[in-house]
């Protein structure tokens, strides 16, 4: 009996190899694990360490948000029809791990590059590889069960190699897994770094036009049929290399189809994302995911693929401490709510509506009553979320309008010094010309000229000054309805999100533009008039102290 639950027991001791060193010092050439640094003008890479002296470099994605259940709606897929059934356009959410220094957003951290050969065997093999250019290919002919322990051996080394190294969250520390299928698309379309538009668009922004220089694919111009070594083309706008083609990606969570903007309720099998070296141009997308089995029949085995490859995340639990606990309670308990007075006539419905639910002997009833409570509840909750992402969208614009309110001031002023740079040279020549012999006609030539050049520049100040009054005016009438429409404890709420949001797009400039909005805002609400001359002071002393790009 020994020797035969012995013989069940000895096949585990040789799949699971023994980490061939516990050392967390890292020896590997940079360019073995992390080709191409993030610039100085970009978020730092997170660099964790891995044994036999490598490293896994990865990107952090920023999603800003104020309360513990805020979340961002984020739609993917696409419109496709032919596709519909599994790629369809559908909204979700998505919320980060990690809070951001300032508080005002929350991050998770993704694979800058395809987990590659010599990074998996550091971890999965018992001898240290030989770093080279060849083992920076991406690791293929990877099954999903191994692609899951591989995160569980690197997260416990890690814990007991360099737990510094991870991040935490509350002091409770981060760990590795496979992405969630928003967590990859999100990313892969540029998060937070594009705007809406190239958000939808098929594939993320690429700046040198042509998709080779983006990613691998079937093309004798691109892939040849060959997988290569992770970091040789340009990163996405969130610096993610080969996120679409080379090697496919696995994904944590099984296959379901599309059901007109939903998850259809039958889970399948593993999903891969991002395409791969077999992929056509064509057909090399964002949105682009495949379903395989968990097992090939043929060898009997879990299904491996010599495309499939993987990249990882890190990312924290959601209930990391008593105290945060507390706090996302306190926060769902608001979530049905209107924002704004707790006596409107949704709240009181509410409250009427499960006092009856309470109240009833009929089990029936009292069903339907909660059912039609839960119904309610939901819909404020998405009244809500429209109302604070109405509003974030408002202080963005007002920073916007604000700051083109100064453009318009300061080019009013530049072609203003030009006149008068030129009528004071002219009158220079004029005074050097006196006792000239011939000099008339030198002067009529350049008075014609000024002439020329002052209707222009008149013509110029006269379209500036139009539009500065308008700008003014859309100003003003932006402070009025803001203000009116929400209140000062909403848009202090709102404001250090919308400043997360306007560093994620690397528009930080506009920022103190969104905090003299802001200022704006108190100012109205509190006399309830309209001072566009104090407010176009204010907007331009921002100059002074803050450049504009």
């Amino acid at each position: 009996m020994f020797n035969q639950r012995l013989r069940h027991v000895l096949p585990l001791f040789y799949f699971i190899p023994a980490i061939a060193t516990a050392s967390a010092k890292i020896t590997w050439s940079e360019k073995l694990y992390n080709p191409a640094p993030a610039p100085a003008n970009q978020p730092p890479d997170l660099i964790l360490p891995l044994p036999c002296g490598g490293a896994m470099a990865f990107r952090p994605v920023e999603i800003p948000g104020g309360g513990w259940l805020d979340d961002r709606p984020v739609e993917l897929g696409h419109s496709d029809a032919e596709r519909g059934y599994k790629e369809g356009r559908r909204l979700s959410h998505l919320a980060g791990a990690f809070t951001a220094e300032d508080g005002a957003a929350r991050r998770y951290y993704l694979g800058k590059y395809e987990v590659t050969r010599d990074q998996y065997a550091a971890l999965m093999q018992s001898e240290c590889p030989k770093p080279n250019m060849r083992g920076r290919l991406p690791m293929t002919d990877v099954s999903w069960f191994d692609a899951v322990e591989l995160t569980r051996r690197y997260t416990e080394w890690l814990l007991g190699n360099a737990p510094a190294s991870l991040p935490t969250e509350d002091h409770s520390t981060g760990f590795l897994r496979l992405p969630t299928e928003e967590e990859w698309e999100f990313a892969a379309r540029g998060g937070l770094a594009v705007d809406a538009a190239d958000f939808l668009a098929p594939r993320f922004p690429m700046p040198d036009g042509e998709l080779a220089r983006y990613a691998w694919f079937e093309s004798s111009g691109s892939a040849e049929g060959e997988l290569h070594p992770v970091g040789l083309l340009k990163p996405n706008p969130l610096g993610l290399y080969d996120i679409l083609g080379n090697a496919s990606e696995l994904m944590l969570a099984p296959f379901h189809l599309d059901r007109r903007g939903r998850d259809h309720g039958q889970a399948g099998g593993l999903v891969s994302r991002g395409g791969d070296l077999f992929t056509p141009d064509s057909q090399l997308a964002s949105a682009v995911r495949q379903e395989h089995n968990y097992f090939d029949p043929g060898t009997k085995h879990a299904k491996t693929m010599d495309s499939l490859g993987l990249r990882l995340v890190v990312t924290a639990p959601v209930i990391v401490s008593p105290e945060r606990l507390n706090a996302i309670k306190q926060s769902w308990t608001g979530l049905p709510t209107l924002s704004g007075d707790a006596g409107t006539d949704a709240t009181l419905a509410l409250k009427q509506l499960h006092n009856l639910a309470v109240q009833t002997q009929d089990d029936a009833l009292r069903t339907r009553l909660e059912l039609i409570q839960r119904n309610f509840e939901q819909s404020q909750t998405a009244i809500n979320e429209a109302r604070t992402r109405t509003l974030r969208a408002l202080l963005r614009t007002g920073a916007f309008m604000g700051k083109r309110v100064v453009t318009d001031v300061q080019r009013a002023e530049a072609i203003r010094r030009l006149r008068q740079l030129a009528e004071s040279r002219f009158e220079n020549l004029r005074q050097q010309a006196k006792g000239v012999k011939d000099s008339a006609a030198l002067l009529a030539e350049a008075q014609a000229d000024l002439n020329k050049k002052q209707q222009k520049w008149n013509e110029s100040l006269r379209e500036i000054e139009e539009s500065l009054a308008n700008s003014l005016s859309y100003y003003g009438d932006m402070t009025v309805e803001v203000g009116s429409d929400y209140s000062a404890a909403e848009t202090t709420e709102q404001l250090p999100v919308v400043e997360a949001e306007l560093q994620a797009k690397n528009n930080t400039y506009l920022i103190a533009y969104a905090r003299v909005f802001v200022d704006h805002l108190a100012a109205y609400r509190s006399a309830r008039a309209v001072d566009k001359n104090r407010w176009q002071r204010d907007l331009l002393q921002i100059k002074s102290g803050n450049s504009a790009p």
